[in-house]
């Protein structure tokens, strides 16, 4: 199985309805665009958005490789409805899923298994030896901790991040790009998509359970922060 397989399967899926493993996040894909790179969507509520293949062989890569994939350590901690390609690729017959430590897993299990446009829970069975076999290998996946830049000329923020490490930005969607680099995500921000009140700088983002009333609330992609002053340091927080 290779990549331009997957592709050609993912095409299969246009017009239907795809059921998430998150209950209540259904997709429909409208239209696969090789050229453009991109994969057209329908939301449940109708709102049409881009994914970007990349992103699917960024997963399908780790679905060789690895015995289970947990799809939010794969892409990072964007907010960018990245349950959307793990539901396209859940969809697929040869895909199955699965819980470990409670989080949501998909595996490549080398034969289909289940229909186009259908998902399928792994059998607890041989879900209990992925979970055996990635405790016995030590591979954990790791969430990305992420940083995010607001800038007001996001092209030379690219271009400087990108010469520093040698490590091309991808686009996540418009006016936000992402460079993933060692154990840190960065997302780039261009400051006209956002509230004026959210000043060009850059914001660690970090997780609680509770966040000020009064703090200033900001959405990136679909992922909704609250920005906080701490000390010296603003910071953009997420909800538990």
């Amino acid at each position: 199985m290779n990549y331009d397989k997957v592709i050609n399967d993912i095409e299969k899926l246009v017009g239907l309805k795809l059921n998430s493993i998150k209950p209540g996040a259904e997709i429909k894909i409208l239209e696969v665009d090789r050229e453009e790179n991109r994969i057209l969507i329908e939301t449940s509520s109708g709102t049409k958005r881009t994914r970007f293949l990349g992103e699917i062989k960024k997963i399908w890569v780790q679905l060789c490789s690895k015995p289970a994939v947990h799809v939010d350590a794969v892409l990072g901690g964007s907010g960018s409805s990245r349950n959307q390609p793990e539901t396209i690729l859940a969809n697929l017959p040869y895909i199955e899923w699965l819980r470990i430590n409670n989080k949501k897993h998909i595996v490549f299990v080398g034969e289909a298994t289940h229909d186009f446009g259908t998902l399928r829970q792994m059998d607890p069975i041989q879900a209990e030896q992925i979970r055996r076999r990635l405790q016995a290998t030590g591979r954990v996946e790791k969430k990305l901790s992420t940083v995010i830049v607001v800038s007001t000329d996001i092209r030379k923020a690219a271009i400087e991040l990108e010469m520093a490490t040698r490590i091309k930005v991808e686009p996540l969607g418009p006016g936000i790009y992402k460079h993933d680099h060692n154990d840190e995500r960065i997302l780039l921000i261009t400051s006209t998509s956002l509230d004026p009140a959210i000043k060009p700088g850059t914001y660690m983002v970090k997780e609680s359970k509770v966040v000020p009333r009064d703090s200033l609330r900001v959405n990136i992609g679909e992922q909704s922060l609250h920005v906080i002053c701490a000390g010296d340091m603003y910071l953009m927080v997420s909800k538990k």
